[in-house]
């Protein structure tokens, strides 16, 4: 589902009022700007500020070697609501952040009167971005640009790549979806699009950017996906979209050094490894002409090690379900918090994919029943908590392997409604149910979650990949 944009907006405010504190530490918004200086080849390696010829503030940090002769990427970073241009440094490590990059971090491109800005979806925001997008490509040599645009921002790099097609190579837009009016077809299909979201994300649902895929899908896009933070909230991770910013340059590069550093930056990750963008990039390694030969390597044992850990996860589960439940009924058994999981962080790989095949018409059972019960669960919680907690219940049994049953919200509130059931005229037959289905799902889920840790951490050792915490 996509939202209009003034709805979106009226709801990531109100969120935000009842947001917790960041889970990343922010800067004190009173702390010292930097230095101010022209963008030029002789501004390297440090954190400067400017603005653009009709007054758009930004900052930006140049390579420290940049070669103009050679040129380098053009990284964007567009904040959120309210923001300004001194979010993007105050989230990510000047010195670490896309270091082979120009980052560039304006801010919004419309002023909101009380000292933040926004990324408004009008065409006078659009072509104010493309305004200093034009003059950055005049002073350095940019050999291909890239967005990185967090919740409102987000919205609106989808919106700028569908305006500009032939300016934008690549985003990641986190925390957010695709506007309505947002551009798209085959003269984009040469973009590389990741929708990164928080599963926990109080702000803008996690749904939104699930929505935004089938947007791109339905298109026929051939580089775009969805990377799901497990438990993760609405905050910016640099080590998450470092990765993914990695796989778009991977899959869009010409340059075998590029897409050797592509390959580097993903192979280096200790922990919390994407293994389909480190499959591809490899993938990719090995296709192009005048890759390394010791990157060609790494990418042949990246490849074998992908492939092992899917079909591990894979065996994991069949042993799991094993022979008697064919029907795959709710248990106490892995498999049932396994599967989700598996799928959302393997999908593309070939026994991830076989195993989607084999599951579909149980998957799509699932899927059907989450949409007839979940919006009566969602409904009915303040008028009627008794009719809310019998659609839980047929979530919990009969839609229990999509992601948005086996999320901590719904069997809270679950659990919650159990304690006052007296109050809320929950008969003995529903407690009953619920004694029989809820704990066992519960138990269920933290056994697929350890079981999948456990193959997780096979793939280069790397702890928990399968969790943005």
């Amino acid at each position: 589902m996509r939202l209009p944009l003034s709805l979106l907006l009226t709801l990531a405010a109100l969120a935000l009022l009842a947001a917790p504190a960041p889970s990343s530490p922010i800067a004190d918004p009173q702390s010292k700007e930097p230095p101010s200086k022209e963008p030029g080849p002789k501004a390297k390696g440090k954190l400067y500020r400017w603005e653009s010829g009709d007054g758009l503030a930004y900052e930006y940090r140049i390579p420290k070697d940049y070669d103009p002769e050679a040129g380098a990427n053009l990284t964007f970073v567009l904040h959120g609501s309210n923001l300004s241009r001194r979010w993007t440094f105050w989230n990510h490590d000047v010195a670490t952040f896309r270091p082979d990059d120009i980052v560039v971090s304006p801010d919004g491109t419309t002023p909101n009167g009380q000292g933040g800005f926004n990324f408004l979806q009008g065409k006078k925001d659009l072509e104010r971005l493309h305004a200093l997008h034009a003059e950055l490509k005049e002073t350095f040599n940019v050999t291909a640009t890239y967005l990185y645009g967090h919740s409102q921002g987000a919205f609106f790099s989808f919106y700028y790549a569908g305006a500009y097609p032939d300016d934008v190579q690549g985003l990641v837009g986190q925390a957010s979806g695709v506007w309505m009016g947002t551009g798209g077809g085959k003269k984009h299909h040469h973009q590389a699009l990741v929708l990164m979201h928080g599963t926990a994300d109080p702000v803008v649902p996690y749904g939104q950017s699930v929505g935004g895929l089938e947007f791109y899908s339905d298109m026929k896009y051939p580089m775009a996906r969805l990377r799901s933070l497990d438990g993760w909230n609405h905050w910016p991770t640099q080590e998450q979209t470092s990765q993914q910013l990695a796989w778009c340059e991977g899959m869009t590069t010409a340059s075998p050094e590029r897409l050797a550093a592509a390959f580097d930056e993903l192979d280096g990750v200790k922990e919390k490894l994407d293994p389909v963008a480190y499959r591809q990039v490899a993938a990719r390694a090995l296709e192009l002409d005048g890759v390394p030969g010791k990157t060609r390597k790494k990418a042949e044992k990246a490849l074998k090690e992908v492939d092992e850990a899917a079909a591990d996860h894979a065996e994991a589960i069949a042993k799991s379900v094993g022979k008697k439940n064919k029907k795959r009924r709710l248990e106490d058994e892995a498999w049932v918090g396994h599967v989700p999981l598996y799928l959302r962080h393997f999908r593309g790989v070939p026994a991830c994919d076989e195993l989607a095949d084999d599951w579909e018409k149980t998957l799509a059972a699932h899927d059907k029943a989450g949409k007839k019960f979940g919006k009566t669960f969602r409904d009915k919680q303040g008028s009627s908590p008794k009719d809310a907690f019998s659609a839980g219940l047929e979530l919990c049994s009969d839609a229990f392997l999509r992601r948005q049953t086996q999320d901590e919200e719904l069997l809270s509130k679950m659990e919650a409604m159990a304690d006052e059931a007296k109050d809320s005229g929950i008969g003995k037959k529903d407690m009953k149910t619920y004694d029989e289905i809820v704990p066992v799902l519960r138990s269920a889920i933290e056994k697929g979650q350890k079981a999948f840790g456990k193959v997780a951490r096979r793939l280069h050792r790397r702890p928990a990949s399968w969790s943005a915490r």
